[in-house]
């Protein structure tokens, strides 16, 4: 009876493990402040390539302009 209690113990120990995680997306955005010596902020945007662990991009934006979309960079987007 000992033996049959401990082996469904474990059985139960081993089906409520966490399921394993799946990745959602390839890339990854990491948004930084950073001020520089005259004291002037700015926004910086990193796109990490998560499979292969590199930089992809790196983009830095004025504070007052960080989220106002540009007419050329829209048409750009859309001509690829």
């Amino acid at each position: 009876m000992k033996k049959l209690l401990i082996g469904l113990l474990l059985v139960s120990f081993m089906v409520s493990a966490e399921p394993k995680k799946e990745e959602v997306g390839r890339y990854k955005v990491d948004v930084t402040t950073y001020v520089n010596k005259r004291g002037s902020i700015y926004i910086v945007e990193t796109t990490y390539d998560t499979m292969t662990g590199k930089v992809v991009a790196r983009n830095r934006f004025y504070h007052t302009k960080y989220g106002k979309k540009k007419k050329w960079y829209f048409l750009y987007c859309c001509c690829l």
